[in-house]
């Protein structure tokens, strides 16, 4: 007699492994000076010009709180959740970090973040955001929702309470109401999440977290154990696959993913990782009773370890090969596009720092440039052995490569650079070739400075 089986699985599925009950949702608050109340007027047109489209169903929230002065919910065409946005009064001083001494109001905005869809390329193309993930163009809108209700004179700061995050009026001038670049030209998704780390001493291991993906119907992400040298290192991989799980899927539990060239390593529930680790130690059990009942997912080195128990340990592994720069870590595509834009902008500040470089330390200069892949030197494919990150999913049959260059030479319109990657060793490149940055060594050997880090570089 035949049978008929399931098809094998191994480990959960993962919308069962990285079920959120309730997503909740996205706070952003603009600190406002002034003594004129805010108009909900203004907050209504503002909502109009960040969605591209009229709010409709405007309608008051009761709410018995003197401080407040007005609350409205909006509906938005073609959005699934409603946008609340209320205005209240602001007691001198009670400002995040004593910041924005001098506001008076607090116009905040909440909503929970929109997910991708069926429909979402053609509500994307209408408002000329065709190549964003999602929940990124749903952030800058809110953003731009808050920060653009009153005068910009009158802003002063507008705050995120979940991540503890603030934007300047300047910055967010920048990054979500269109001056100089357009509007959200310099946000990816690294926005929408922020990655911490919690050590008892600086001897001992670290516990690195998400905060936020949680929002996005994601598992918060954890690696367990870190030795202090290899924190950095750890970070860069919470950072960059956090990003990518931002569109992307998240995968079966345990079942190993490529998270670099040649590094693998695979999601557990948070919960069976930590359980083989002491209970005072960072991420052990005296922390997981006071955490939030959501989903959380522990990066691990692909395969259990023992031979007794099989238990799940952190990537050290991994870890290592990154932070000697052995392998590269798969980036989300508008995270590189987004590097790019800021590794151009910022590259004046790198080539004043060349210019000014201790003479007494072996500090290291790195460019990386696009190339035809006819200048790229014969026998590589046009990724560097050593280079700090990759691209996520890589195109072999591109036009153009990306080669890592040793800077012997920059100024404020590009530079030149040594590499064996390239034909004849050595190549000069213009602004328009860079599309990210290095600096390592500078203030000591470990310093490793990118264009996210580019205030640091003295003008």
């Amino acid at each position: 007699m035949s049978r008929e089986h399931a098809p094998i699985e191994i480990g959960l599925r993962p919308e069962v492994a990285w079920r959120t009950e309730r997503v909740e949702p996205i706070t952003l608050v603009a600190f406002v000076a002034g003594d004129e109340l805010p108009d909900p007027g203004e907050a209504f047109l503002s909502l109009g010009s960040a969605f591209r489209v009229e709010p409709t169903n405007a309608r008051p929230v009761p709410s018995d709180d003197p401080a407040l002065a007005w609350a409205v919910a909006f509906d938005i065409p073609g959005r699934a959740g409603a946008v609340l946005m209320w205005c209240e009064r602001v007691d001198p001083g009670h400002t995040p970090d004593g910041r924005a001494p001098d506001a008076r109001w607090a116009i905040g905005i909440e909503s929970v973040l929109e997910r991708s869809s069926g429909d979402d390329r053609e509500r994307a193309i209408a408002r000329g955001l065709a190549a964003w993930p999602a929940s990124v163009a749903d952030f800058v809108a809110l953003a731009a929702a808050a920060a653009g209700c009153v005068d910009r004179a009158r802003l002063r700061i507008l705050y995120e309470p979940a991540l503890a995050r603030s934007f300047a009026a300047s910055d967010c001038a920048r990054l979500f109401l269109g001056d100089g670049v357009a509007p959200g030209a310099l946000v990816d998704e690294r926005f929408l999440y922020r990655v911490e780390a919690r050590m008892r001493t600086p001897e001992t291991p670290a516990w690195i977290s998400t905060v936020g993906l949680a929002r996005l119907a994601r598992p918060e992400l954890e690696v367990l154990e870190v030795p202090p040298a290899l924190v950095g290192a750890a970070l860069e991989l919470v950072d960059a696959l956090a990003a990518r799980l931002v569109t992307e899927e998240p995968p079966h539990p345990g079942v190993p993913i490529e998270v670099g060239e040649q590094l693998s390593v695979a999601l557990v529930p948070a919960h069976e990782a930590a359980e083989t680790i002491a209970a005072d130690a960072p991420g052990g059990r005296a922390d997981r009773i006071h955490l939030a009942p959501i989903s959380r997912a522990a990066i691990c080195a692909a395969g259990q370890r023992g031979s007794f128990r099989r238990v799940w340990v952190a990537p050290i592994a991994e870890l290592e090969r990154l932070a000697q720069n052995e392998t590269g870590l798969f980036l989300a595509l508008r995270v590189v596009e987004v590097r790019e834009r800021i590794a151009r902008d910022t590259w004046p500040r790198v080539a004043a720092a060349f210019a000014d470089r201790p003479r007494d330390r072996d500090t290291v200069f790195m460019a990386k440039i696009a190339l035809e892949r006819a200048a790229v030197a014969s026998g590589t494919e046009g990724e560097p052995e050593h280079e700090p990150e990759h691209e996520h999913e890589p195109k072999p049959d591109a036009p153009r490569a990306h080669v890592w260059l040793r800077v012997e030479a920059a100024d404020a319109s590009g530079g030149r650079g040594i590499s064996a990657e390239v034909a004849g060793g050595s190549r000069a490149f213009t602004l328009a070739d860079i599309g990210d940055w290095r600096v390592i060594g500078l203030f000591d050997e470990r310093s490793n400075l990118g264009p996210d880090d580019a205030s640091f570089l003295a003008i």
